[in-house]
């Protein structure tokens, strides 16, 4: 074999060997951030369906079971009303990615006793809410935006 031939071969490995170092590299650099992904809190792992501008509620604990609310939240004084049998007096779970202060309360149009929850708020399960325990589970009916609480 001649000595360039030789040279054109030493080259070639060299090139090779340096694009599989990259492509190592760009492997662990994937790897690092699909970890990264999974250290989320329980709220944003659970509440993941919950994107932002909007007010989540479901069914169940833990965010689970059917997600009946899914409202893209208005300006302050906007009402939403939960609808009969998608949800009314059956949210036991809530997410409030909306960045405005809500207004939850236990009858239509807004009216009845309510809480107000602030931007960011997460439930897990509303049967550990309020005075006597439970006392805000299965109960909301309306939401209504609000100035302050």
């Amino acid at each position: 074999m001649s000595g360039e031939k030789i040279e054109s071969m030493k080259r070639r490995l060299k090139s090779g060997a340096a694009m599989a170092g990259v492509a190592v590299v760009a492997g662990l650099a994937l790897t690092a951030g699909s970890a990264q992904a999974e250290t989320n809190t329980d709220a944003e792992i659970m509440a993941g369906g919950c994107a932002s501008g909007y007010f989540c509620g479901w069914e169940d604990s833990g965010y689970s079971g059917d997600k009946w609310v899914n409202w893209r939240v208005g300006g302050v004084g906007t009402v939403y009303e939960i609808d009969g049998w998608d949800g009314d007096n059956e949210i036991s779970s809530f997410s409030n990615e909306s960045g405005r202060k809500l207004r939850l309360y236990n009858g239509d149009n807004a009216s009845g006793f309510s809480i107000c929850i602030g931007p960011g708020d997460d439930v897990r399960n509303l049967n550990d809410e309020g005075a006597g325990g439970g006392a805000y589970n299965d109960w909301m009916e309306s939401i209504k935006v609000v100035a302050s609480c």
